[in-house]
């Protein structure tokens, strides 16, 4: 039984879930009289659908001039609920994260209740945790309070990634309402590597890297990582070498660990500050661990010294690779009688220095090899508090592995701990 009154639309299912949201659907709205489905409303374009998953129920994002609306209800019927938002106040986020990604969300109020639109893709799942997997999931919330998690079918997702963000910019809007600032990657429509034009500068990137860029926001692997290659082969700039040394390392479908280091080696030993350290980390992970190379301890040290220390002379850092940095110490430690003594000082200032990258997991690294050092007396933490007045601020062995949210105090730290570990390599070496 429906009920209309003045701006409200409230159906009855059976689904405990469905309850909670028809109880949800008091809507000062918009509303059709006939009943059609959101495809076929001229001039308004779908950037996402899904089917919700065991329900007969659908819901949509689509795009008119400068809004957005959401509509939720029953495929090919009248929808239960119309929301509507200019693009200049859409509640609109990007969140990306390594083993499980959500690329876009949307979120539309109606007085207290916000329904949240989540979807992109997710990885990290058997039985291939390299592969992308379509996700979506629509969240009814009231006053802060979740009435209902409603999973799409991920075979029904339809999306036109970054559709929204394009108008949005296209609009003037510079942020999403987290205040994080837009990418400026320019957004292409999908099309094959074999098809693409010469790479060529664009708005200060080259199109064949944003081009790659394109197709792995939209789910398609192989096809990014050709234009990624086509990227690193015109040496226009390195991201594209970058990209592509990822996938083929961690991508099952796409691996080729010859050309993993290859591409990851030309990005490594760039000029450039913000993406070589993170290169540098992989290729030094490769011959530490002798994947799809021989295994070589040197040339991993080399490589994750660049990552966590000697890149850049911004001392941008990748955290992780100082991690690494310290297994590849303690695997070379015995090499000599000064090695041996002074393998825990150098792997600390190492761990100290991915501290300053907020790699929270390091510092623990960094302190509970201090704190073995005290508890034995080793000699090398009094030559830690030594040399630390020699080279910076910071007085003690212990400071140095402080955490400071302050970007002067922190690459202050940074350089210190980059003149201690150059001198003790030098003098191990």
């Amino acid at each position: 039984m429906a009920r209309k009154g003045r701006g409200f639309r409230q159906k009855t299912t059976g689904s405990i879930g469905l309850r909670v949201l028809a109880c949800s659907l008091t809507v000062a709205g918009v509303w059709t009289s006939d009943a059609v489905a959101a495809t076929d409303r001229p001039g308004e374009e779908i950037v996402l659908a899904c089917r919700i998953e065991g329900q007969a129920r659908e819901a949509s994002v689509s795009l008119a001039h400068s809004r957005a609306t959401y509509r939720y209800g029953p495929p090919d019927s009248e929808p239960e609920l119309t929301l509507s938002s200019p693009l200049a106040d859409l509640d609109y986020r990007r969140d990306s994260g390594a083993a499980g990604t959500v690329d876009e969300i949307v979120t539309f109020a109606n007085g207290d209740t916000t329904y949240r639109f989540a979807a992109g893709f997710r990885n990290g799942t058997q039985p291939d945790p390299s592969a992308l997997h379509p996700f979506g999931l629509l969240s009814v919330s009231r006053g802060g309070k979740e009435l209902a998690r409603l999973p799409c079918n991920p075979g029904s997702i339809e999306r036109v990634p970054d559709r929204l963000l394009a108008r949005m910019r296209d609009i003037g809007r510079e942020r999403a309402s987290d205040g994080v600032s837009f990418p400026n990657y320019p957004i292409h429509p999908r099309v094959s590597a074999a098809e693409s034009a010469p790479c060529e500068v664009e708005n200060n990137v080259d199109t064949c890297w944003s081009r790659g860029v394109s197709a792995a926001r939209g789910g398609d692997l192989r096809s990014a990582l050709e234009h990624y290659d086509m990227s690193c082969a015109a040496r226009i700039m390195t991201s594209g070498c970058y990209e592509a040394g990822k996938l083929y390392l961690q991508n099952r479908q796409l691996r080729d660990y010859t050309r993993a280091r290859q591409s990851l080696a030309r990005t490594c030993n760039s000029d450039d500050p913000g993406q070589g350290p993170y290169a540098c980390k992989y290729l030094g992970w490769m011959y530490l661990t002798g994947t799809g190379v021989e295994r070589d301890l040197d040339l991993a040290f080399n490589a994750l010294a660049q990552a966590c220390f000697l890149h850049n002379d911004a001392i941008l850092i990748d955290g992780e690779g100082c991690h690494f940095l310290g297994e590849a110490i303690f695997e070379r430690r015995g090499r000599s009688l000064r090695d041996e003594a002074d393998a825990d000082y150098l792997a600390y200032i190492a761990f100290a220095q991915g501290c300053t990258d907020d790699a929270e997991t390091v510092c623990e690294e960094a302190r509970a090899l201090l704190q073995r050092g005290e508890a034995t007396a080793a000699p090398w933490v009094r030559r830690c508090d030594q040399d630390a007045r020699r080279y910076g601020d910071i007085e003690f062995c212990a400071g140095l592995a402080a955490v400071s949210t302050d970007y002067d105090v922190r690459q202050a730290a940074r350089r210190q701990l980059r003149s201690l570990f150059t001198q003790t390599s030098v003098a191990m070496d």
